[in-house]
């Protein structure tokens, strides 16, 4: 048996991780006043109203980013503990022991070192800065990324209490239980600030798509291929969602060549070879359910992740449903097994 410690490659660079929430990080505590925080209320008309009082629908919290950036500036080291107290700091560190990012897990103060001695470079300053007003004033303030990701859930549902941190050093962006987040940091955001936006509803995208799911998602100890074929499922519904879910807008302002997976809808011959190649894969998987996992078979599992086909076959089906079936029998597969989704484009899956 092996465990699958990271759930998926992105790229070289880049790996996005989602997972269960068993502690109740979503609770919103005492930050609606908070200069660093942005709060955004969602009632029944959907009207906006900062630094509200109750518990936020979604907070965009900038807590980490903006004491990163006091560190970066004076090197003050007390400050590392003050970032290690906070809740986004918890919130990586959750996902580092779920998912085995690789950073340091006997505390949150040896996560947030780690990130500042080897993820976050001080000669970036400049560009963190641009980025972090860069999602405050196109993020943040029009509450953006909720009000895209609502489009692409189900009807009626509503974020209670997410929270969207904004950090530096982990990742591109992760998503854990209820809360997401994003590396103002990262290479992809300081080369290209306008993918902040895009990749902030892919993440909020994730925290909506696991509270529909009641954070359920696939045991990641894989014995069997029924196992693995469950989680080929689960992360093709979750990525190819969140993927497609950022479409229309990125098509809107122009920005489809500046992300890979949105280069690759475009091709229609690849995508083809992409479609072909993932059933290929997946009913490997899922026709012979009660056969042991080998080598080999994980050998396929990363021609799967290598491809990123849970990413671009994903957003594939979910437009592909959406032409044929309304965007209100999309969303409804996301409270489904994922092999409902998959079915739902595949006529031939029993």
């Amino acid at each position: 048996m092996k465990k699958l410690v990271l759930i998926f490659a992105l790229a070289p660079w880049m790996v996005c991780g989602a997972g269960t929430d068993m502690v109740g990080e979503a609770n919103v505590k005492g930050v609606a006043g908070e200069a660093n925080v942005a709060s955004v209320a969602n009632g029944a008309s959907g009207a906006r109203a900062e630094r509200v009082t109750a518990a936020p629908a979604v907070t965009y919290d900038f807590s980490f980013a903006e004491a990163g950036v006091r560190y970066l500036e004076t090197g003050d080291s007390t400050l590392l503990g003050e970032i290690a107290a906070l809740d986004a700091a918890a919130h990586l560190a959750r996902h580092n022991a779920r998912f085995g990012y690789g950073a340091p897990q006997d505390s949150h103060l040896a996560l947030v070192e780690y990130l500042f001695a080897d993820e976050v470079s001080a000669e970036a300053l400049p560009l963190i800065v641009r980025n972090m007003d860069y999602a405050r004033r196109h993020v943040a303030e029009p509450d953006l990324a909720r009000e895209v990701a609502l489009e692409y859930l189900p009807a009626g549902f509503r974020f209670d209490g997410s929270r969207l941190f904004y950090t530096l050093g982990y990742d591109l962006g992760v998503a854990y239980g209820t809360n997401a987040s994003l590396n103002l940091a990262h290479p992809h955001y300081l080369a290209n600030p306008t993918e902040i936006k895009y990749y902030s509803i892919h993440e909020l995208h994730h925290a909506g798509f696991m509270a529909v799911k009641g954070g359920e998602m696939p045991s990641l100890e894989i014995a069997a291929r029924s196992e693995m074929a469950r989680l080929v499922e689960y992360l093709t519904h979750l990525e190819g969602m969140a993927v497609y879910a950022a479409l229309d807008i990125r098509t809107r302002e122009g920005a489809l060549d500046a992300d890979g997976d949105y280069v690759a809808l475009q091709d229609e011959v690849r995508m083809e070879e992409y479609v072909e190649r993932f059933f290929e894969i997946y009913r490997h998987f899922a026709d012979q359910p009660e056969v042991a996992v080998t080598d080999e078979d994980w050998a396929l599992f990363g021609v799967f992740s290598r491809d990123r086909l849970a990413y671009r076959v994903g957003a594939l089906i979910a437009r592909t449903i959406d032409r044929r079936s309304g965007r209100s029998a999309l969303t409804a597969l996301i409270a489904q097994p994922g092999e409902n989704f998959i079915a739902a484009y595949d006529k031939r899956l029993p």
